[in-house]
């Protein structure tokens, strides 16, 4: 069954620095604050449209700072904002782009899983 990117909740958690995804198939994607922020898809961010996207890869690195005032809001049916507490909030996180950071091993590796 491919995996879905169609999110049915989300949840923040500053004091755990981790922003939950539940999707629609029943997957659940936990994602480090400081990964995500990394991850910022934006165009300043990536230098530029023509910029790579990290993978989940970028949750691998240890946090730099702690985040305490973060908001998230969906942006219509295709994507979340996030509000970081440095003031950046351009960058939209698209619900199948977050599915495909998903950084639980399941997901990472899934040929690994399937043994």
């Amino acid at each position: 069954m491919p995996a879905s990117s169609t999110a049915e909740r989300v949840a923040l958690d500053t004091d755990a620095q981790t922003l939950t995804v539940a999707w629609a198939d029943g997957h659940t994607s936990v994602f480090p604050l400081d990964g995500l922020r990394r991850a910022c898809p934006c165009a300043q961010c990536r230098g530029g449209h023509g910029g790579a996207r990290p993978g989940p890869e970028v949750f691998d690195a240890p946090p730099e700072r702690e985040w305490t005032n973060v908001r998230a809001e969906t942006v219509g049916t295709y994507a979340l904002r996030l509000t970081w507490d440095d003031g950046h909030n351009t960058g939209l996180y698209r619900w199948k782009h977050l599915r495909a950071l998903c950084p639980c091993e399941e997901c990472r590796f899934p040929d690994a899983s399937a043994n």
